[in-house]
């Protein structure tokens, strides 16, 4: 078995200090709508935003920011919209079946 010195623990550690852990990054992942996150993005987010986030509660968002504090940031405390990725899929659901029943001849209307 290869001997391990003191710079691979000592890198293994760091790196592993850097890497947010799986249940907060798929959280981040939600709430962002991409796949792969960045710190910098993630510091662009208002913290009360994050802190409403589903799957995202005190503890996490401690473990956020120490991560963001590695990476040199920190939350932002300016709103910044989120786009939630349901409510988008749901009006253009809406919007298509209006295209539909339009191009068959009827007439859609808004409900007061």
């Amino acid at each position: 078995m290869p001997e391990m010195n003191d710079c691979q623990t000592s890198s293994e550690s760091d790196q592993d200090r850097l890497d947010l852990p799986t249940r907060q990054k798929n959280a981040l992942r939600i709430l962002l709508s991409k796949p792969v996150i960045s710190p910098q993005e993630v510091a662009g987010l208002d913290r009360r935003v994050l802190e409403r986030a589903p799957g995202v509660g005190q503890q996490s968002v401690a473990i956020i920011r120490a991560w963001l504090n590695d990476h040199g940031y920190d939350l932002s405390e300016v709103s910044v919209p989120v786009v939630n990725q349901r409510v988008v899929q749901h009006k253009r659901k809406l919007e298509r079946a209006i295209e539909y029943l339009r191009g068959r001849g009827y007439e859609v209307r808004r409900s007061r």
